[in-house]
Formats: C-alpha cells, sequence, structure tokens
C-alpha cells in the first residue's frame, strides 16, 4: 500500500527527534513493520478503526491487554499509540515504548512528549500525501507530454527558469520554427522578458495579454492562458496556452450573432405592439421583465433588445435558471474564489461578471430560490456582486432583462418570490401573446421555417397541404413558436415528396384526425382559443412520454422534443400529477 514512500528515511527523522529522550518510537504503516507489539494487537486495530489514540500505562491493569489473548506475546508494558492520518483515514501508528527502567519516566513526562508526537504524526501525514502529489505530477506531466502530439492549439510547458520542456506541433508552425529547436530554448525565444517575468509570478491560473512574434515578423497580441504546475506542493513549471486575439474575435464573431428585432417574425397587431414597446425602451438601462408562456420567443426579444441598446457592443449573457442545479446556480451566477467548496482550484468569475458593460439575461427568474432573491436583489439595488467564499464586493455594470412563464404576483403572494425583488425587476414589463392568439401569423412562421430547415438540411423547398395547413392553424400550441419549429423540422426531414401530408406530422398531430376528418376536439380548440392551456400541455406530455416511453433516456427525448430541460420536464410532470 505504501511501496512508494520511504520508510526508512521517516524513520530515521522520527529516531533523530526523540533520540534525547529515553524512549523508542516506531512508525508502523504495515502491519508487519511493528516490533513492539504483536502483529494482530486489537488495540491497534481498534485506533485504525476510531482514530483515537491510546496511553496504555501499565500493561497489567489495561481492560483491554488483561482480556488480550496475545498479551503472553506482548513485550511492551508501556505505550503509546497516536493514529497516522491521511485523508481522514488511519493509514498507520505512532508507537512509542520506554527503554528499560524507563517507564515511570514516560508515565511522568506523558504531556509534554505528546506535543511533539502529535507533531510528528502530522508531519509523517503531509510526507506522504506530498509524495504521493509528486508522483501523481509526474504521471500526469508524462501524460500531458505524450498527448502533445495530437493537441491542435499552440501549448508548452516551461520550466521556472524559462527554459521550454516540451511543446505542441502547433507552437512550432505558429512561430516559423521546428519542434527541435524551440526545445530546450528560453522562453525568451517567443515572447518577451516582460512578458516571461509576469507569468513566472503567478501562483495559480490566470490570463495575460501578451505580444508576439508573428509570421510576418510583427508583434501579434495574444492571450496567454497560464496555469503553474506542482510538484511536491511547489510550483516547478507553467503550463502555457496561446491564442491569438484576432483568431479568438474572428471566431467568435462567425459563432456568436445575436437576434434582432427584423428576427421577431409575425404582422399581427399583437406581436407588433410589443415590438414597439420593446424598441422604445430597448436604448436605456431600465430593468425588464419578459412575460410569456414557453416557447414565445423571449430570449430572442432579450437579444434584439441588447442589439438595439447602447451596450450592443458588450456582452450578452443568458442563463437559465431552472436548467441549473440550485447547489451550482448560485456559483455559476456570482462566481467562487478558490477554496470556496470542493473541487473549486481557482478562482472562477459568474455570470455577472462575464457581463459586464453588456447585458445579462436570467430566464425563469420564478424559479429562484429565496436564498438566491436576496443576492440578487443586492445586485439590482448597488451594481455590486460578491463570489461564493469571498468578502470582496465587486461592482458590475450590467443591464439587467429577466423572463418568467410564472405567475410572479401569485408566488409573491404565497411568499415564493420576494416583493421587493419583484418590483425592482417588473419596471418595464412586456408580455409576449401565445401563439394562439396570434393565428395569423402562422403562414408567416411556417414559411421562415420551412426556409430555414430546408436550407440547412439542404432539402427542396416544399408546400403544405390543405389538410396540413388546417391543423397548423387550428391547433393551440401549448410550446408556441418553440412547438411550431420542432414540428415544421420533423416534416422537413421526414418528407421526402414536395408536398407535406399528414403523414409527416408528428403522431400526436396526426391522431387529430380521422381518416381525414377533424374530431370534434379540433373544432372545440378552433373555437375556443382562451382553453385552459395547461390542460394541454397535460395531453402532449403524456402522449410524448407514451410514444417515446418513461425512463430517464426517453424523458430526455421529451424533453428536447419540447425544447425545454430535463428539470423543468420533471417540474411540469409533478404538477400535473402524470403518473
Amino acid at each position: 500500500m505504501f511501496a512508494e514512500v520511504n520508510i526508512q528515511e521517516i524513520s530515521s527523522t522520527i529516531t533523530k527527534l526523540f533520540q534525547s529522550f529515553p524512549v523508542r518510537v516506531e512508525v508502523v504503516l504495515q502491519d508487519d513493520d511493528q516490533k513492539s507489539l504483536p502483529l494482530k494487537c486489537p488495540i491497534i486495530s481498534k485506533i485504525k478503526k476510531t482514530g483515537i489514540d491510546v496511553f496504555i500505562r501499565n500493561k497489567a491493569k489495561h481492560s483491554t491487554c488483561e482480556l488480550c489473548s496475545l498479551k503472553n506475546d506482548c513485550v511492551a508494558e508501556t505505550t503509546i499509540i497516536k493514529p497516522i492520518t491521511k485523508n481522514k483515514k488511519v493509514i498507520g501508528v505512532l508507537l512509542v515504548t520506554p527503554l528499560d527502567g524507563q517507564a515511570g519516566w514516560l508515565n511522568k513526562n506523558f504531556d509534554n512528549i505528546e506535543i511533539q508526537l502529535d507533531f510528528c504524526c502530522e508531519w509523517i501525514s503531509n510526507k506522504i500525501e506530498n509524495d504521493d502529489l509528486k508522483k501523481e505530477n509526474t504521471l500526469v506531466l508524462e501524460e500531458m507530454i505524450g498527448l502533445f502530439s495530437f493537441i491542435q492549439e499552440p501549448i508548452l510547458i516551461v520550466g521556472l527558469d524559462g527554459t521550454i520542456h516540451s511543446l505542441s506541433n502547433n507552437v512550432s508552425k505558429e512561430f516559423n520554427k521546428s519542434k527541435t529547436v524551440l526545445l530546450g530554448e528560453n522562453i525568451n525565444e517567443i515572447m518577451s522578458a516582460s512578458d516571461w517575468l509576469k507569468i513566472k509570478n503567478v501562483k495559480n491560473q490566470q490570463d495575460f495579454k501578451i505580444s508576439i512574434p508573428s509570421l510576418k515578423s510583427e508583434q501579434a497580441e495574444h492571450i496567454a492562458k497560464v496555469k503553474p504546475l506542482l510538484a511536491n506542493g511547489e510550483i516547478v513549471s507553467f503550463l502555457i496556452k496561446l491564442t491569438s486575439i484576432y483568431d479568438s474575435k474572428k471566431k467568435m464573431t462567425e459563432q456568436r450573432v445575436l437576434y434582432t428585432f427584423k428576427d421577431v417574425k409575425g404582422t399581427s397587431d399583437s406581436i407588433q405592439t410589443v415590438v414597439d414597446i420593446a424598441r422604445r425602451v430597448a436604448p436605456s438601462d431600465t430593468s425588464i421583465l419578459l412575460r410569456g408562456e414557453s416557447g414565445t420567443g423571449k430570449e430572442v426579444f432579450a437579444q434584439a433588445i441588447h442589439q438595439a441598446s447602447n451596450r450592443r457592443d458588450g456582452s450578452f449573457i443568458a442563463l437559465n435558471c431552472a436548467a441549473i442545479p440550485e447547489s451550482l446556480l448560485e456559483s455559476e451566477l456570482f462566481g467562487h474564489v478558490k477554496g470556496a467548496f470542493t473541487g473549486s482550484s481557482g478562482d472562477k468569475p459568474g455570470r455577472f461578471e462575464m457581463a459586464n458593460g453588456g447585458t445579462i439575461f436570467l430566464d425563469e427568474i420564478g424559479d429562484l430560490s429565496l436564498h438566491l432573491q436576496a443576492k440578487l436583489l443586492r445586485v439590482v439595488q448597488e451594481r455590486k456582486i460578491e463570489r461564493v467564499g469571498d468578502t470582496k464586493s465587486t461592482p458590475v455594470d450590467v443591464r439587467i432583462i429577466t423572463a418568467t412563464h410564472r405567475n410572479l404576483e401569485e408566488l409573491v403572494a404565497k411568499g415564493e418570490f420576494r416583493e421587493d425583488l419583484y418590483y425592482r425587476l417588473n419596471v418595464i414589463p412586456i408580455t409576449i401573446p401565445p401563439l394562439r392568439e396570434r393565428r395569423e401569423d402562422i403562414p408567416l412562421l411556417v414559411e421562415h421555417f420551412l426556409k430555414k430547415f430546408s436550407r440547412e438540411l439542404f432539402r427542396s423547398l416544399k408546400r403544405l397541404s390543405n389538410d396540413v395547413y388546417e391543423i397548423l392553424l387550428s391547433y393551440q400550441w401549448p410550446g408556441n413558436i418553440r412547438e411550431l419549429q420542432n414540428v415544421v423540422h420533423h416534416f422537413v426531414q421526414l418528407e421526402i415528396g414536395d408536398l407535406v401530408t399528414m403523414e409527416s406530422l408528428p403522431k400526436y398531430l396526426r391522431d387529430l384526425y380521422v381518416n381525414g376528418t377533424k374530431i370534434e376536439q379540433v373544432d372545440s380548440l378552433a373555437v375556443s382559443g382562451k382553453r385552459n392551456t395547461h390542460v394541454e400541455e397535460k395531453d402532449l406530455i403524456i402522449e410524448l412520454l407514451n410514444q417515446y416511453g418513461r425512463d430517464t433516456p426517453s424523458k430526455k427525448k421529451v424533453a428536447k422534443h419540447m425544447n425545454i430541460s430535463l428539470p423543468t420536464l420533471y417540474r411540469r410532470i409533478s404538477k400535473f400529477n402524470i403518473k
């Protein structure tokens, strides 16, 4: 178990510490190490289970020793036994026995010697732990070096003295120097002495902006992500990942395209009124609360408002409060410092800090716990955040847009949502109408999604049969635009001809027709636009559960079909009492 531990080195150090005392000290990490006590001593077995030390002043008068079947084999009359622990688990013991005729001295000086024994146990524990970490770091380093040949990004391992120990192939490509030339050279071959000085003084993972000569012999700005590598608790080298700022910005521009008000499709009075209100409040920094059922496009509006504001050049950071477990949500929102909780190996900014200078969008705000509501209230009032585990406040300059499909007034009345936070967030409420209240927009939305998915799936543009259009116009759409989008995606993917027929619709929509004739339920839905949508959502969930199944993988498919998170699906199953 402790093959890698140098027991002789430990024993030698302990012996030197106690050489001026008339005692014998043994470090027992394996059963066959002990000589003063029998191999299967019940007292040692008990200490290994409880972690409580024992002082046997006189073996003949000790209750456990009197009943022990091994007492005749035990040569020690007086013994101190101290546990050695690692990660709260006993891994060995420290045995102290007096030299011949010195039992009286040990009894008299126990209090004085105990302090040194506790120190020794802690030292042994720390040494074993450090040796394990050193071995682990060495293995990680060796594995990392082996993986470098597969890494596509410029990554280096640099020693404290600036020597390049290892590098990925892309480093040589990036700087037009062969790998064999750079290995063993000083890091100043790549970066300036001042940049290296900043890097070598870091104690934990940090990012730096540095300038590096490019292929054209010009200085190109890079982000250097630096992580110190430890051995025996000491920094021995640095892992450095280099990212071109120009390439990074280009990639972000290509990947992240936010919605604008042009992406809000619809000509109905109800949606145009909402768009007009959103356009008017967009330039200000006023908090906005977007209200509406799931799938109505609240995040589209949030992004469009950001894009029409003075913060459009800043970040737009979105977070669904219902999609993240409560235990992780506080850290996700406000960030944490190193050591704030198990696994927090470094400082991490939260979403508010990431949105500094821009806009943060908090979806499903009604699902936030009262504890986090109190912290959010402070941010809204003072524009300051406090990372988990930190006592320092950090100012943030953000515009806050929230959204919910829940009745916040009802939650306030029940005491489930803070009234003061409600008034702070509800400065400009904007209610997005459900799709059933803007049916005249359905053809326009269908056409938009048809073109979108036909282009993405490399399919020819399709036409819809009259039956399909009729059911799309009369269906209640409890999932709103998101559900309509999924339905269009479904029939574009499955229809092999140019005409979309009933056979290409999802089963739960096909079942609204019997032999080409609408069942009475559809007629009632078309007439009663105000019908309770919760009933229909419950029916939809039951239908999808029957279609996909009720195990966890199947529920994931149901959640994906409805475009909601798995936790949200579980809450609705519980809410509707679905078995």
